[in-house]
Order: C-alpha cells, then structure tokens, then sequence
C-alpha cells in the first residue's frame, strides 16, 4: 500500500476503503482455492481458434469432442497415480516437510503449538487449521511450521489436507463418461412442425471481416522503452533525449570546438551533449 500511495494517493485511498476480504486472498472469510484466473479459458479458447468459422452444430460438436478427449487422458493419467495427493499437493507437502524440519516446535494444548525458528516464533493451531504465517488456511495445505507441530505426536499429515487436494477428488471429477452424440441422420423427427423458423436476414458490412478476437480489459499490451534514454512512449528513432551511458543520461559537457561545415558549406557548433 505504501508503494501505491507513493505513485498514486488517490488510488491507496480509494482501495484502503474497500474491505480487504473482497480483494487480498489472506483476508479471505471462505474455503481459498488459490489464485483464480482465466488462464484454463484461454487455453482451451486457443484449442478452438481452428474451429471458430464452423457452423453452431459442428462447433458444438466439435467442442464435445475435445472435452471428451481432455477428460479420458486424464482419466487415464489419474488411474496410475500411487499417491495419496496429486502431483503438485505432494511436491508441497514435501516441501514444507523439509522446511519444517528445521523448526523446534513446542506443545501448548493438544491442537495448540509454539513453533520456534531462528527468527521468529509461530502459532499453529491444528484444529482450527491455522498458523500463524498464514500459509496453512491459505493453500489449504499444511505448511512448515503445521508439520513441525503434527511430529511431536506422530500426527498423519494428510489428515489435514483439504478434500480436493486427495488424488481420489481428482478422479472423482474425471470419473464421468462424455457420450458421443447422434449423427444427423439419427436424429429423432418430430411428429408435426408448428412453424420452421429461419435465421434473421443480415446484411454483409463493407470491407474484411475481423478474425483476430479483442483483448479483454485486463489484458495490457506490451510496452517498450526507448532503447537510446530508456524512457516509455517513444523509440530511438523519434527519440530526443540524451542518450544512456552505463545505465545514466550522459550529461558530459563538450567543449567549444572549431564550427564545423555541413555539406552545404554552412558552418555550426557541435552539440553540447554527447
């Protein structure tokens, strides 16, 4: 907040006064699921950008037909896991299971712990899920200091790991067979037809139509620097700064010299940056 107040007051006023939970992921009140992002969308959109230009009816089917592909190979991938987590769940947990090691942790209750570390101490609380670092009601799995409190009584770290982490959730939600569907030609007739409905006249705008979709609002193009100052908006060629040496404006003042002629024959004095 500090470094937004220093480039924009306005900007840390006007987030201060909204409620933390509805933006900061650590003052979230519900069930976390890490970070939430459209990046699975615009995977599968870009699995789809050969069969955008294709009628509704085989767009649909053609959409069928890679999520069936998608949910077999994973299927198949989740039948031959042997670990009680999925991959990345157990590249965590390990984790945090070498991290913890390096703690003292100390009994205050039986779900209460102090964990001690060369530069601070934690508090866990097992039944409540907590610690004091915030990782462990973050991720939903247990972190460094929560491991070191679970071996004092030779607790089951799995115990306390969130349900959709266990490789069982993650073949459950596999688990449901996508069918084909009919061809046309096995589609069922209705037995009368109260009116046949036909698509809108449209008139075809002038000119190419777009095929390059727009970019969404948080999606911010690439900005470069002038590679000759290194300042934004502008490159070398239009650029009218001094340009850097070793990383600075080079500000070394040339001395008077003799005028010079241009090709014209018309003398002038060179400039007085380099």
């Amino acid at each position: 907040m500090e470094c937004i107040k220093a480039k924009n007051a306005k900007a840390e006023k006007w987030i201060s006064e909204i409620p933390k939970e509805n933006w900061a992921n650590v003052y979230f009140k519900g069930s976390r699921w890490n970070m939430l992002t459209t990046n699975a969308v615009e995977s599968f959109n870009n699995v789809l950008k050969g069969a955008r230009e294709l009628p509704i009816a085989a767009l649909v089917d053609h959409t069928r037909w890679k999520v069936q592909e998608y949910f077999h190979l994973r299927r198949k991938a989740a039948s031959e896991w042997k670990t009680h987590l999925t991959h990345n769940a157990e590249k965590w947990l390990d984790r945090s299971c070498l991290y913890g090691s390096k703690f003292t942790p100390r009994p205050c209750s039986w779900n209460e712990y102090e964990v001690i570390s060369s530069t601070n101490t934690d508090h866990v609380d097992l039944e409540k899920r907590t610690c004091m670092c915030g990782l462990f009601q973050i991720m939903g799995l247990p972190c460094g200091h929560a491991i070191a409190a679970m071996g004092v009584n030779k607790l089951d770290k799995y115990r306390y790991c969130q349900d959709w982490f266990l490789a069982s959730t993650y073949r459950t939600t596999y688990e449901e067979v996508i069918h084909p569907t009919l061809d046309r030609t096995q589609w069922p007739e209705p037995s009368h037809v109260l009116e046949v409905v036909l698509p809108p006249r449209i008139r075809r705008q002038p000119g190419r139509p777009k095929k390059v979709r727009m970019e969404r609002g948080l999606q911010f193009g690439e900005h470069h620097n002038c590679k000759s100052c290194g300042e934004p908006e502008h490159n070398k060629r239009t650029c009218k700064n001094p340009p850097l040496v070793n990383g600075q404006l080079n500000m070394t003042p040339i001395a008077p010299s003799a005028l010079t002629e241009n090709r014209s024959g018309v003398s002038f004095a060179p400039p007085f940056f380099a």
